[in-house]
């Protein structure tokens, strides 16, 4: 019975101290990180592993618990194991220092590290040696990553049930040792075809509507990519949180299987509404404005997945001491299917009254507001996740207060295509992001009668250099053709953090607005960027950049490298969940303004640019 209680204390005890031990490291201030026994690491590179740094606040020492030093503890190991040292061990410690300052130790015992000695296939017979070689991405050489072997060895069998073998089987043996051999042994079944198709899972979205996306028909052979591409079809209705397609009853002496599509329907309304502030500036003013955004959205119209939604966002607008008001309202209607493409297609019905807004395609002036209401027709069509193609119609009315004239009917064609296979769309380290774009809008009033005809390019590379260092570069080229006037806010305006970055919305010839005001743009455009971008400890890095661009009417004279605005630079960076946030500073080269009126000697301060993204 004593025992029983003492066992029972010692739990309690422990329980009380392990509750509070979040609580006991706020009373002292960690002044410094230090790494022992690492020998094939230096300690700036197990610094960018770990996510952890003095303090001086007892804020700040919040976050400092023994549970999150743990955490980061095993963020070394898991670094180790996936550089080959299988077998390392990592401990932390904690040592006061002058009775209030901590140091903490992260020691490492690294032990032997396993590199690849020899690598042998046996079984196959449709893929070659080389293709399993080149897809298992491991060499005679390098270090046994084990994380990448087994993510690899995933590819492998995907790559068969492409060529439509789900069933393949793969066995390795290893030869241990620090100089590691590999076999790997590989049955491969033979082809299968599909046999039925089954839906499960739809309690309110009609069958017929889940079939019209699906790829793959009875007895045509088994194929991943087709299955994935059905996959992300039903995906793209809307209606479904979940999508899972897997292969079940195989026969292998008939050679056949049933699909079965496995679907988890989400709510079909949902009502959101969002709250915001905004910064922005137009040619002469600086505003800010909250907003609220209220939305209703029904996901499965008619039992179809058709979606209906109805948006309303008002704006408050501060400039000046003055207060303005913006709002947007739209109703939209969309189906998955137009006639019998899979098309999908969005009716809209808009009314925006616009203020001086930052997101907007037009740049307007002081006490100017920009009204325009209409209809927009757009459908989507995509090949896949990264290639897709869009088109747009719209009617619509324009009318700009300030001016004085009525509204304006215009039609807008629109087509856009892009391919992007990024890795990741904030912070991109390999692949394309190609877009082409035309559009064609005409104009009918007397006083404003405009037609014309835009078509550009754009095309962005990424490369991992080395683990922390990216190279990114950024090509656009784009004319208006013109048969009748263009108002030149639509006008391909340059020079600003994203564009080049020595200059400000200075770059190209003098338009005058219906305002009155001065603006610089062009008709063509041509820009090229190149960029380094180097991960420092701490999710903060350094950038270096070289920016080349000109707008101009045509490209008569676009061999003449003295007429291109020209300027290097660097900045740092700090990353954040919603995208990096960055300060840099240009240097010009070629100004092919100097000596003119805007050619204004700025401020060290009044150079330096701030910015939310990269610029590309």
């Amino acid at each position: 019975m004593k025992r029983v209680v003492k066992i029972l204390l010692t739990i309690l005890v422990l329980n009380l101290l392990f509750a509070q031990n979040d609580d006991v490291l706020t009373d002292y201030q960690l002044r410094k990180i230090l790494f022992k026994g690492n020998q094939s690491f230096s300690n700036n590179q197990l610094r960018r592993v770990v996510d952890i740094r003095p303090v001086y606040t007892r804020r700040a020492m919040q976050r400092i618990s023994y549970r999150y030093i743990k955490s980061q503890t095993k963020n070394i190991k898991n670094f180790y194991v996936s550089e080959g040292f299988l077998n390392c061990t990592v401990r932390d410690s904690l040592v006061i220092h002058n009775e209030k300052n901590l140091h903490l130790y992260f020691n490492i015992r690294e032990n032997e590290r396993f590199t690849v000695r020899k690598i042998s296939i046996e079984g196959n017979t449709v893929l070659s040696d080389g293709e399993i070689l080149e897809l298992l991405d491991m060499r005679v050489g390098d270090p046994f990553r084990q994380y990448v072997y087994y993510n690899n060895i995933n590819k492998i069998l995907t790559r068969y049930s492409e060529l439509g073998y789900p069933f393949v089987n793969v066995r390795e043996e290893f030869d241990w040792g620090r100089l590691l051999e590999i076999t790997l042994y590989i049955q491969e079944d033979r082809t299968y075809k599909v046999n039925e198709i089954y839906v499960k899972g739809n309690k309110n979205v009609l069958e017929s509507s889940i079939r019209k996306h699906i790829d793959f028909k009875k007895e045509e052979t088994y194929r991943l990519n087709r299955i994935n591409r059905t996959q992300d079809r039903i995906y793209e209705m809307g209606a479904f949180s979940s999508v899972n397609i897997v292969p079940v009853n195989p026969n292998h002496q008939t050679q056949r299987l049933d699909m079965e599509i496995k679907v988890v329907e989400s709510k079909a309304r949902r009502f959101d509404v969002e709250f915001g502030a905004s910064q922005g500036y137009t040619e002469k003013i600086g505003y800010s404005s909250l907003y609220i955004q209220p939305e209703w959205l029904h996901k499965n119209m008619l039992n179809r997945a058709h979606r209906f939604s109805v948006g309303l966002k008002y704006e408050a607008v501060f400039h000046n001491l003055n207060l303005d008001h913006g709002v947007n309202a739209s109703i939209s209607y969309t189906v998955p299917w137009l006639i019998r493409f899979r098309l999908p297609t969005t009716l809209k019905l808009y009314y925006n009254r616009n203020i001086y807004s930052p997101f907007s395609d037009l740049k307007i002036s002081e006490d100017d507001v920009l009204t325009d209401y209409g209809i927009n027709l757009s459908s989507i069509w995509r090949y896949n996740r990264n290639i897709y193609a869009r088109t747009s119609l719209a009617l619509k009315n324009l009318k700009s207060e300030l001016s004085g004239e009525g509204f304006e009917p215009l039609t807008e064609i629109l087509i856009q295509a892009r391919f992007d296979n990024r890795d990741n769309f904030i912070y991109p380290s390999k692949g394309w992001n190609i877009l082409l774009y035309s559009g064609y809008v005409l104009g009918t009033q007397e006083e404003t009668e405009t037609d014309y005809f835009r078509i550009e390019t754009s095309m962005n590379s990424y490369i991992r250099i080395l683990r922390n260092l990216v190279a990114a570069g950024r090509f656009e080229i784009g004319q208006f053709f013109d048969r009748k006037t263009i108002n030149p806010i639509y006008l391909y305006r340059m020079g600003s953090e994203s564009t080049v970055r020595g200059w400000f919305q200075s770059i190209g010839d003098p338009y005058q607005t219906a305002s009155g005001d001065t603006i610089y743009a062009g008709k063509s455009k041509i820009m090229a960027n190149a960029e380094l971008r180097f991960d420092l400890i701490w999710n903060f890095g350094i950038n270096a950049f070289i920016d080349a661009g000109r707008l101009d009417r045509d490209f008569k004279e676009i061999l003449s490298l003295d007429k291109y605005y020209i300027n290097t630079g660097f900045g740092i960076y700090y990353k954040t969940p919603i995208g990096p946030v960055r300060l840099e500073l240009p240097i010009l080269i070629n100004n092919p303004n100097k000596g003119t009126e805007l050619d204004v000697e700025r401020s060290f301060l009044r150079r330096i640019n701030f910015g939310l993204l990269f610029a590309f």
